[in-house]
């Protein structure tokens, strides 16, 4: 009898639950031939406002090092599993400069927000 490698544990069948996201609502913002990811609402209680870090009309430009222009790509790479960190690349108008920055958050807030 040939040994036999030791088994993995078995991960637990079935679905992880419901995909998480940070809890921003996004608006496209179409401008000459090119489309903008903008912060229309963030929801209270989620992992973007209690960041204190992303406001309204923030600009996304990146999930985890990603380039997103529509809202469709932005939920896909936003949402994943509770508890799991993502990385947002934003920019923001302010005054005469633009500010482009950071934040890591971790996904908590179910997929479906209430409407508004």
């Amino acid at each position: 009898d040939a040994a036999l490698p030791p088994k993995a544990p078995k991960q637990p069948s079935g679905p992880p639950g419901p995909p998480a996201g940070v809890g921003i609502i996004f608006k496209e913002s179409r401008r000459n031939s090119t489309t903008a990811l903008v912060v229309k609402q963030l929801a209270p209680g989620g992992p973007a406002e209690t960041s204190g870090t992303i406001n309204v009309g923030d600009i996304l430009l990146k999930v985890d090092g990603k380039d997103v222009n529509t809202t469709e790509r932005a939920t896909e790479l936003i949402l994943g599993p509770r508890g799991s960190p993502i990385v947002l690349m934003f920019k923001r108008f302010a005054e005469d400069k633009v500010d482009k920055f950071s934040v890591t958050l971790n996904r908590g807030t179910p997929a479906v927000l209430p409407p508004t």
